[in-house]
């Protein structure tokens, strides 16, 4: 009778907790207004998102519910609400409009409708109301392809296909022709090597997708590089730059791996010497940058204004978005739609990723998987920022020319693209591809290979890029 007297008290208890939540004795929030001249379709979305997300993605404005001080309780919400604001953190200013949602947050509310993982189950289990049903779905849905069609990025789409997580690349990119002249000289010159026998180009081979295609790259004396090379194409779109985000942008990249001693081993100042006795290159500066001169800094600048223009496109994805349905084939669609649900809330935006750092092995252990010991590169982001929550982070690799810059993953571990996919499914979503899956979304990751001064990048030649 005792422990049927526990058993029952104890259910009662457990079924009191999200009857609370259910009568609304957590607590309200004051609604916040959104601001003058908002769509209709944002309007909706602000009030679902502060209806249903509010609870664990808005820090300090959090609905706290009666249990909330009790000590397990208090720990459990505590960490949902640190894991859900590592993913998303809705604030005040995106909750009203005044601030616009990014490329990177859109992505990521799409990815968990279209896979019904927000709110999680454990969340629904003591806030029995708080689902989103089909309507709510789908008004979050149309409102991320209206803020999408807004994008400069979409500017080029097909009127239908504006709202896609991917936009085309532009075919042409305006920029200083004798900048991107000068910086493609210095991006496949020696003498920025210690030993004048590496040049960016020998990591960045334009010929072979922008990369060396080799599992690490090869330094100074046959140095053997401790990460893979990422491609030097469309990484314009790039957040940052390198595995780790350690560089701002293109021109901190440039600076980096001459300086290097284990990649081209150089002293800038005796770089800038070696510069200085080839007059091309002192009449040129003195053009384009008559107050500077010949300097490091203008030497990184103008090799980042050349890679600026490393932009491939014309791809038949972009032909595709375009407006040419015949683009693609049915194998290739099918791929693309299987990509939206379970890629694209990383890989997104004009070059298939580079818009944020997310981390290898979401639901499965890579690196167990991966069988071998951990190096320093496998840290990722934590390199570069000391914090914990950055182990394991690497910024999204850009996909566009992916059949063409093996092996893949920061280690270079894998030479097969269907093998990366099929990895990539497992470690990041916990899923096992099946072979028709797997071909189809290889085969749509094909239809991304483009062009560089309008030639398929499969075919350019030594002659062709310099």
């Amino acid at each position: 009778m005792k422990t049927k007297l526990v058993v029952l008290t104890l259910f009662a208890l457990v079924l009191a907790l999200p009857v609370s939540n259910l009568l609304g004795l957590s607590g309200e929030n004051e609604p916040i207004a959104v601001i003058e001249g908002s769509s209709p379709h944002f309007t909706k979305v602000t009030e679902i998102f502060q209806n249903k997300c509010v609870d664990c993605h808005s820090p300090g404005m959090t609905r706290m519910p009666i249990y909330a001080k009790l000590p397990i309780a208090k720990r459990l919400m505590a960490k949902d609400i640190e894991n859900a604001s590592d993913r998303l953190i809705l604030t005040n200013e995106l909750y009203s409009g005044k601030v616009k949602f990014s490329p990177v947050q859109l992505a990521r509310i799409e990815g968990v409708i279209l896979n019904n993982s927000m709110p999680p189950a454990l969340y629904l289990s003591m806030h029995w109301n708080d689902s989103l049903d089909t309507e709510e779905q789908q008004t979050i849905l149309d409102w991320i392809k209206e803020e999408r069609s807004h994008l400069a990025w979409s500017h080029d789409s097909t009127s239908t296909l504006k709202g896609e997580p991917i936009q085309p690349l532009p075919l042409t990119v305006e920029l200083d022709a004798q900048k991107v002249a000068l910086g493609q000289h210095l991006f496949h010159d020696t003498l920025l090597s210690g030993d004048n026998t590496l040049s960016c180009a020998s990591c960045h081979d334009l010929t072979k997708g922008g990369t060396d295609q080799a599992k690490v790259a090869t330094g100074i004396n046959g140095q053997q590089g401790p990460i893979n090379s990422p491609t030097v194409y469309n990484a314009m779109y790039n957040l940052a730059q390198f595995w780790d985000g350690r560089a701002k942008d293109l021109q901190a990249q440039a600076a980096g791996p001459v300086a290097n001693p284990g990649e081209m081993g150089a002293q800038w100042d005796t770089v800038i010497e070696k510069l200085k006795r080839v007059p091309d290159y002192t009449n040129a500066f003195a053009s384009l940058y008559p107050l500077q001169g010949l300097s490091k800094e203008t030497v990184t600048e103008a090799i980042a204004t050349f890679e600026q223009s490393l932009v491939t496109s014309n791809s038949l994805f972009d032909q595709y978005l375009r407006g040419n349905n015949n683009a693609l084939t049915s194998n290739e669609k099918a791929g693309y739609e299987l990509f939206k649900v379970n890629c694209a809330s990383c890989h997104s935006g004009p070059a298939l990723g580079g818009l944020s750092f997310e981390k290898m092995g979401v639901k499965q252990n890579y690196f167990m998987l991966r069988g071998d010991q951990l190096t320093e590169t496998d840290q990722g982001r934590f390199n570069v920022t000391k914090n914990e929550k950055d182990r394991h982070f690497f910024k999204v690799p850009v996909l566009r020319n992916i059949e063409f810059t093996s092996p893949y993953f920061h280690d270079g571990s894998i030479s097969n693209l269907a093998d990366a996919v099929k990895i990539m499914a497992k470690v990041q979503r916990n899923k096992n591809l099946t072979e028709v899956e797997t071909n189809n979304l290889v085969e749509f990751l094909k239809t991304l290979t483009g062009e560089y001064n309008d030639k398929p990048i499969t075919k350019l030649t030594k002659v062709d890029i310099k």
